[in-house]
């Protein structure tokens, strides 16, 4: 089951269009991702606070329809187990039961310094753990 994170649009997201300029989409996924991330110890903070930092290396969002000011969407964030140090999540942004966007972002794992790891490390694998717990995978 997807993690849920509730958004009222706001008007500053509204374009000229008087829709969601489509970067706040991508905006969403970061506040889905985040707050889920941080239930399990794994938000940015917390994962420098253990050494860590997960860059974005791939980000995929495809539109389905539009959302306009005032509507309450919500974004639905789950990933999938990994074989290496990465993370990958997967986002539905939808108003009532329409979908409005899906897409992706694909994380890696690095040290401060930027190097990348081959293998999580144990501290974040526990919080892993947990999240996929929560999601069932």
């Amino acid at each position: 089951m997807p993690y849920e994170t509730h958004v009222t649009v706001r008007f500053y997201e509204v374009d000229s269009y008087r829709v969601v300029w489509h970067g706040h989409y991508i905006a969403w996924f970061e506040v889905g991702r985040n707050e889920f991330a941080s239930r399990f110890g794994l938000d940015p903070d917390q994962l420098q606070e253990i050494g860590l930092m997960a860059p974005v290396v791939d980000l995929r969002c495809s539109f389905k329809r539009a959302a306009a000011f005032g509507d309450e969407v919500v974004i639905e964030t789950s990933m999938e187990r990994c074989e290496t140090a990465k993370l990958i999540f997967y986002y539905t942004v939808r108003r009532r039961d329409e979908v409005l966007a899906e897409g992706s972002t694909t994380h890696v794992l690095t040290d401060l310094k930027g190097t990348m790891l081959y293998q999580v490390p144990h501290a974040a694998q526990e919080r892993l753990e947990k999240m996929f717990a929560y999601l069932g995978v």
